[in-house]
């Protein structure tokens, strides 16, 4: 089915501002795994012909240090406020079964740890965004800015697993929270590295 999708998007992972994977996913991670929580709200977006705007979604990665080798844990947050035609899509989507971007990280997946429909709390605008999923997740990334212009540090040319965009700003989590036992991950990322950008996806 064709589907295209434009979504505000951040991340907080565990490695030390910069993250290495934004070169290549051959390089070593900072630490011995990569947990990355990458949090999206979709602006305008349609699958088939079914309306996604403003739906937000959740895909938990728990990656070994050296990306490229594949097995990663995956989990996946999903809106709970989703009509049951938006829930067929937005899985479909997300999981990587439509195709696209999302395909990527299907591939590389090593675990499925299952999908979770559930209430995501989704603000930000300009270097600040969060989210909060109550009980769960609770991520805050706030934009490393240059002391001359006061605007978001960026890298250019990047090769982002995601491939949300080519120009990435640099952040840094003011929380960074995850707390699923039922999927394996608990963890504290908070005052490591993050990442915020506008993308489109289609398939």
């Amino acid at each position: 089915m064709p589907w295209k999708i434009t979504a505000d998007y951040f991340e907080n992972c565990n490695c030390d501002v910069i993250c290495p994977c934004i070169a290549t996913p051959d390089l070593r991670a900072d630490y011995e795994r990569c947990h990355a929580p990458m949090i999206s709200r979709i602006v305008e977006g349609t699958f088939d012909g079914v309306r996604l705007d403003g739906l937000a979604f959740v895909i938990l990665i728990d990656a070994p240090q050296v990306m490229s080798q594949g097995n990663w844990r995956v989990g996946y947050y999903l809106d709970e406020r989703a009509t049951g035609e938006q829930r067929e899509a937005l899985e479909a989507i997300v999981t990587g079964r439509a195709g696209g971007p999302p395909s990527f990280i299907a591939s590389m997946r090593g675990e499925h740890l299952g999908v979770k429909w559930v209430p995501i709390e989704f603000e930000g605008e300009g270097k600040r965004w969060k989210a909060n999923v109550p009980g769960l997740l609770d991520f805050e990334v706030e934009g490393v800015v240059t002391a001359e212009s006061g605007e978001p540090v960026t890298v250019d040319n990047v090769a982002h697993p995601m491939a949300v965009n080519s120009r990435l700003p640099v952040g840094k989590s003011v929380k960074g929270v995850m707390s699923d036992p039922g999927f394996g991950l608990v963890y504290d990322n908070t005052g490591r590295n993050g990442h915020f950008n506008r993308y489109s996806w289609a398939a």
